[in-house]
């Protein structure tokens, strides 16, 4: 069984702190700046313009 976390992630552009889903299915966008901070990979998605700082189980 596979699990899934939400993820609390840094934009890389203005440094604002947003918790993510990690297999999210759609772009998720900085509620800052708007910068793009995730994008769907098919299975866990793939951060683009954000850092992890935690994962929340």
């Amino acid at each position: 069984m596979t699990t899934s976390n939400f993820l609390r992630v840094h934009c890389r552009d203005c440094g604002n702190e947003q918790i993510i889903f990690e297999r999210a299915t759609t772009v998720i966008n900085c509620g800052v700046c708007g910068s793009v901070l995730a994008r769907p990979a098919g299975g866990k998605a793939q951060l683009t313009g954000a850092t992890v700082a935690e994962i929340l189980e």
